[in-house]
């Protein structure tokens, strides 16, 4: 009866249902900086879609005029807004965001942009992927060395297991770091951009899944093939008697 309790209380904790593996990145190459952009850049920007009742869960005081302000100021290079709801919004967003762009826009055009005179002008200039990429390292990507050991264990892990004949690795729900997943680390000069690799369910890695499958339905096939021919040496059998 309590053998069941007994398990739950001694086995470990649970895998976290995502993999994840660490690809090496450089600001000397060009595909790269698009990468740390593209996958970190949010530490260091917003994108305008964000500001809104769907995405932001009550974040903002006047989402609609906030995100109309910011877009007019990437049209026109400046804009004004009187709602005092946006004001307090644009302050907000300047203090965590040093740039803004349009993820859904039709090109990726990122902008440095400030707020002034108490949030109702708002300055937008263009900003290159590389120096967006370069604030990204400086204030986005943690530290190998100030990690605590729990967390670089886990890093190390992830390093460990990010070859490409890996399926990456999966932490346990309670290993250190884990609630900063994915992210971006810097160990020993180098620049690694840990990401989701796979989504593990009750059966295991898709690819295992399939795999598993077609070893499935081969074996199936040989023993449809095995009682067919039994079942033909019978009747040969029966009819010669």
């Amino acid at each position: 009866m309590y053998l069941p309790a007994l398990a739950g209380a001694t086995s470990p904790p649970p895998q976290t249902s995502q993999s994840y593996r660490a690809e090496t990145v450089s600001l000397a190459n060009e595909s790269d900086i698009e990468t740390i952009v593209s996958r970190h850049g949010r530490t260091v920007s917003i994108s305008v879609h964000q500001i809104s009742h769907r995405y932001s869960a009550g974040e903002y005081r006047a989402p609609n005029e906030t995100r109309e302000t910011l877009a007019a100021a990437m049209r026109n290079g400046t804009a004004r807004t009187a709602s005092a709801g946006a004001r307090a919004d644009l302050q907000a967003i300047a203090r965590n965001n040093t740039y803004v762009h349009d993820a859904y826009g039709e090109r990726q055009q990122y902008y440095r942009f400030s707020v002034e005179e108490n949030g109702s002008v708002v300055t937008a200039r263009n900003a290159t992927l590389q120096r967006v990429a370069n604030a990204t390292v400086e204030r986005g990507a943690y530290r190998y060395e100030n990690l605590s050991p729990g967390a670089r264990e886990t890093v190390d892990r992830i390093l460990r297991n990010s070859s490409d004949e890996d399926f990456g690795y999966r932490p346990r729900v309670n290993d250190a770091f884990v609630d900063r997943l994915p992210a971006f680390v810097e160990k020993d000069g180098t620049l690694h951009s840990i990401t989701v690799y796979g989504h593990v369910d009750d059966f295991g890695f898709g690819v295992s899944l399939v795999v598993g499958l077609v070893v499935g339905l081969g074996v199936a096939g040989v023993g449809a093939v095995l009682i067919l021919v039994g079942g033909v040496l019978y009747a040969v059998a029966w009819w010669r008697e």
